[in-house]
């Protein structure tokens, strides 16, 4: 009961408050075309060997997860439910944001001299 009414208030199916963050008809028409754009950018990052786009490609998957764990944080805040299920994720997007943050520090740093 409470996974479906948070899905629910994350997809702009529930009812009531817990449905605030997508109550607007504009979020339906930007969600697949944002989403289609960022795994073809993550896509195309996998075959080029430029650092700057791969750079790029973390930092985008590095705003598009702290975005997912801002937008689950406030919809909890909001109804008050909380399960280890919905823990899990939280702390899943976590460590995904905290992995490409890494990766993008390493891939910029320059090699050392030997």
């Amino acid at each position: 009961m409470k996974s479906s009414l948070l899905f629910g208030s994350l997809w702009g199916s529930g009812s009531g408050s817990s449905s605030l963050l997508c109550s607007s008809l504009a979020l339906p028409s930007w969600r697949l075309p944002s989403l289609t754009s960022i795994s073809l950018i993550m896509w195309n990052a996998l075959y080029t060997a430029e650092k700057v786009i791969i750079r790029w490609t973390l930092l985008t998957e590095a705003c598009y997860f702290g975005v997912q764990f801002l937008v689950v944080t406030a919809t909890l805040a909001e109804t008050g439910l909380m399960s280890l299920g919905i823990l899990l994720l939280l702390v899943s997007r976590l460590l995904f944001v905290a992995i490409s943050i890494y990766y993008y520090y390493q891939v910029g740093r320059r090699p050392k001299k030997a």
